[in-house]
């Protein structure tokens, strides 16, 4: 939309009518000691919160505040002196905006339309041309004001190449976001105008109902914070947004504070919004749409009362229609200042920085993209892959699925039978007239039998490999490309190794996850799962809500039911903080046991356990000793009284397999790779006692398993060759 900004003149010269509004002017420390008095009950905005909360940790940002006040209403000044002067020239000033959609495959994923859907209504508002200000009561019509300001999509990133102004990042970040989804992605603050979508936002801390927004006022915070976070469903008035009643008014109220508009109720019972010609409110109007007049109980309300189509309330987004005057000035200063970091948004050189200066739009390679995170099947299952792509928009699309069937598709959402257990590949390839893109994610398919065969039960899982995953048929995956769980030697609970996440330094958000290979429990029962864990948190003062979190999936981890959870307090083994790097010691370990005994899970051909640790401000996380175990049933005898003990291991030379049998029966040896294949098979009758096996001495170096069955049941212990 090209906006006329020769429609309109609305700058207020009734100075009589600007007195009787008039409020007096608090200094914004006063403000902000005073604010939250009423609205703590329920948030939608969570600007202000957060401010406060940033400036409890850093008081330097109070007089960065208030400077950029000083400096605001010395500009006000200015612009009275001008304007009754006839010097003042309305300045058009464009903003680049970058929009970052951080999805999890879910409906938070939002279209384009939606997004340049929302990106007129912001041209609409900020100008009073939205087709609504008809609604605007009329006693507010001459108060009413127009920014000049045009928010255009960006047509080249930073590094100068060809962009449609959206990103697309799979992350389960967008649950209950916070700051946090801008370390993800972010543009420089001081060239774009950075918009995070997601698909929820954390609540302040006790405080009900739902969050849809929070911007950082400018000058206020770290440049890489700096941007808007708006919730999905209330980005525009169409896709997911539609039948809100929110209009798109969210993100003109978030981009209000961004440009350093406060709430219209100040914050505070009758507060001050440092805004002359809008009226003084009690309390935000939250989640209606008043009848005119809406008297309040405050100083000079009546006779006009509340301006609640005012954009900086919290009424419906469909009862919303100006922005005043004042508040215009207000934001067109923070776009003129230094101090705000907002002043280059709008130069010429930027604009052409940004290709906003007018230049026409380049059409742009697509990006292809899908959620990459590993998928799990029985053999004969199907698997639903989504498109993901963005960029420019594609013409052509083909998917390719080696060992799928269909082995290749051009639908947005294909769905696949793998018929064959294996592991394979996806790759999807998008194209248009400026080129093609293709992403390929290796190994992403697991097909599974749907009865395990050379299932290693019991499991005993101790890392001393110093490799990890050292056993085929084990993944891990990371959503955010960040730190995997590694094997470390710093830190064990008995041994030299075990594995961890390193989170001490706070960049690794994850969540992260490791997936052990499938077992055959159908003749097992009482089967139950233990580990060693050790964490701590960082600082006692702050919050802590770190998560693990195991699960188990009896459909070849097609699906998966949590069975194991602990946060916060239930998940630290020291009371104490540790504000240095964590490397437990022998009495900082816990030994943690899962009941897997439900015939869900013991009783089932094929099972799969899933670890997943989700970071929020603790320290490192260690886990050691996996155990899986249970009772197999009537022919279990030898196998559960067979002590079989491997020795040396590590072994260089001669490996010896100590066994007893406590009923005669044949014994059936097999040396097993990590990949399952069987080495070496021995097979001969035992008697009663003890007895000993000797492994060949020419094995290569590496990781093997030994397993020895006795009928129907089996004992399987590792060994590394060195």
């Amino acid at each position: 939309m090209k906006i006329d900004f020769d429609f309109r003149n609305l700058v207020i010269q009734n100075k009589n009518y600007l007195s009787l509004m008039k409020k007096i002017l608090l200094i914004a420390g006063l403000a902000i000691a005073t604010c939250f008095s009423n609205v703590q009950a329920q948030e939608k905005c969570l600007t202000e919160i957060m401010f406060q909360e940033a400036a409890a940790k850093d008081p330097s940002l109070l007089k960065s505040r208030q400077d950029l006040e000083d400096w605001t209403q010395q500009y006000i000044t200015d612009q009275q002196q001008n304007q009754s002067s006839n010097k003042t020239a309305q300045v058009n000033r464009v903003i680049p905006v970058v929009v970052h959609v951080i999805h999890y495959g879910g409906p938070e994923n939002i279209s384009k339309a939606q997004i340049l859907d929302q990106i007129q209504i912001l041209n609409e508002d900020f100008n009073y041309l939205n087709a609504d200000s008809i609604n605007t009561p009329a006693v507010f019509v001459p108060l009413a004001g127009r920014a000049n300001i045009e928010f255009k999509m960006a047509q080249l990133d930073p590094n100068g190449n060809c962009t449609d102004g959206i990103n697309r990042l799979y992350s389960p970040l967008t649950y209950n976001a916070r700051n946090n989804v801008k370390s993800l992605i972010y543009w420089p603050s001081d060239k774009y105008l950075n918009m995070w979508i997601v698909s929820s936002i954390e609540n302040a801390n006790g405080s009900p109902g739902q969050v849809i927004g929070f911007a950082q006022f400018p000058g206020t915070g770290p440049a890489t914070t700096d941007g808007v976070v708006i919730k999905h469903d209330f980005m525009g008035d169409i896709g997911t947004a539609a039948g809100t009643n929110n209009a798109g008014r969210t993100a003109t109220h978030e981009v209000g504070h961004w440009l350093n508009l406060r709430h219209i109720w100040g914050d505070a019972t009758c507060g001050n919004d440092l805004v002359s010609d809008t009226p003084t409110h009690y309390e935000a109007n939250l989640s209606i749409c008043p009848t005119w007049p809406y008297i309040s109980n405050c100083a000079g309300s009546a006779p006009n009362g509340d301006m609640y189509p005012n954009y900086m309330d919290y009424t419906n987004g469909d009862c919303q229609n100006l922005f005043s005057a004042g508040q215009a000035t207000r934001m067109n200063a923070a776009l003129s200042s230094t101090i705000s970091n907002r002043n280059n948004l709008w130069s010429p050189g930027n604009l052409t920085f940004t290709g906003t200066d007018g230049t026409p739009a380049v059409l742009c390679t697509p990006v292809a993209d899908f959620a990459d995170r590993p998928k799990f099947v029985c053999a004969g299952g199907f698997v639903q892959f989504f498109n993901a792509s963005w960029g420019g928009d594609a013409i052509g699309r083909v998917w390719t699925f080696p060992g799928g069937t269909p082995a290749t598709d051009t639908s947005a959402n294909p769905s696949v039978v793998y018929s064959n257990p294996g592991t394979y590949d996806v790759s999807l390839s998008v194209t248009n007239a400026a080129g093609v893109n293709t992403k390929t994610a290796v190994g992403m398919v697991t097909v599974s039998p749907t009865v395990v065969s050379n299932s290693f039960f019991p499991l005993s899982e101790g890392f001393e490999s110093g490799v990890f995953p050292s056993a085929n048929d084990w993944h891990m995956y990371d959503a955010n490309g960040g730190t995997f769980w590694d094997v470390n030697n710093a830190a064990a609970a008995t041994g030299q190794y075990s594995i961890n996440l390193y989170t001490y330094q706070g960049a690794n958000k994850g969540p992260d996850e490791f997936i052990t290979s499938a077992f055959d429990l159908s003749n097992v029962t009482a089967t139950s799962l233990s580990f060693k864990l050790a964490f701590a948190t960082k600082n006692t003062t702050n919050s802590n809500n770190d998560k693990l979190v195991v699960y188990y999936s009896a459909n070849c981890g097609q699906t998966w039911t949590p069975r194991y959870t602990k946060a916060g307090a239930t998940l630290q083994t020291t009371l104490a903080s540790v504000n240095s790097d964590f490397l437990p010691i022998a009495s900082q370990w816990r030994t943690e046991t899962i009941n897997l005994s439900a015939t869900s899970i013991s009783t089932k051909p094929n099972i799969r356990f899933r670890f997943e640790f989700t970071y929020d401000t603790g320290n490192n996380i260690y886990i050691d000793d996996i155990n899986l175990s249970g009772i197999v049933g009537v022919n279990e005898v030898n196998a559960q009284n067979s002590k079989v003990v491997i020795y040396p291991n590590p072994s260089k030379a001669a490996t010896y397999v100590d066994f007893n049998v406590t009923n005669p029966s044949d014994v059936i040896i097999d040396v097993l790779d990590v990949q399952g294949r069987t080495v070496s098979s021995f097979k001969d009758y035992f008697s009663v006692g003890d007895h000993q096996y000797t492994m060949n001495s020419d094995l290569e170096k590496g990781v093997y398993m030994v397993r020895l069955s006795f009928g129907d049941h089996s004992v399987t212990k590792r060994v590394v060759i060195n």
